[in-house]
């Protein structure tokens, strides 16, 4: 669901900076005019806020605090947003990262389909 959620924003004129561990899953982005970043630090780094949308916790946590991640770029003021649908211990473990980088965190699970996020619901 990330990718049409991100062209939506792109369509409304957002400045969107992507990032996914499989480059080519990008590539419709970029030509809607996505910058690409080769890392989520590099992405991190590049945006005031960042939001991530992984499968399972494993994902979320590798993605936000692993080597290169997110929390690696961030820095005071900036905010980090996962969407991904996963539990809570997963977001605790998450926000104790950003906490330390003195960012800020939101937890903001989204349910639904593909398809309501192509249509922007």
């Amino acid at each position: 669901m990330g990718s049409p959620m991100a062209q939506n924003l792109i369509k409304a004129g957002s400045d969107v900076t992507v990032w996914n561990r499989t480059k080519s899953k990008c590539d419709s982005l970029i030509n809607l005019g996505a910058k690409y970043k080769p890392s989520p630090e590099e992405v991190a780094s590049s945006c005031d806020v960042t939001f991530a949308m992984l499968a399972d916790p494993e994902s979320a946590i590798d993605v936000a605090c692993g080597k290169h991640g997110a929390a690696s770029g961030m820095s005071p003021g900036k905010g980090y947003v996962d969407v991904s649908t996963v539990d809570g211990s997963t977001f605790r473990l998450i926000n104790g990262h950003k906490y330390a980088t003195g960012t800020l965190f939101l937890e903001a699970p989204v349910t639904g389909s593909e398809k309501s996020a192509k249509m922007g619901s």
